[in-house]
């Protein structure tokens, strides 16, 4: 039944959609960190997932944002520096 709704929908505004004028076409990657954002004094003995740092990113393409994320680094961060460089590695 979901489906046939669905169906219906595409086919009755299949000519509808975004109009998008780009003025240029530059990529860009943008990306930030949150260093050791889950950190837990009590857990950190236990568990060294507790030292990750959080990264978001969006990649954009001509002003328009084509792709973004945010999730836990894979590396541990030692320093700000060093969890800024490895945001900007997860991006690319």
């Amino acid at each position: 039944m979901a489906v046939l709704r669905i169906g219906r929908y595409l086919m009755a505004t299949r000519l509808e959609g975004l109009i998008l004028e780009p003025k240029d076409s530059s990529l860009e990657l943008w990306c930030d960190t949150y260093f050791s954002s889950n950190w837990r004094a009590e857990d950190a003995h236990e568990d060294r997932a507790t030292a990750k740092s959080r990264t978001g990113y969006i990649i954009k393409y001509a002003g328009y944002p084509i792709m973004w994320a945010s999730k836990m680094q894979t590396e541990t961060a030692l320093s700000t520096t060093e969890a800024e460089f490895i945001a900007l590695c997860e991006g690319l």
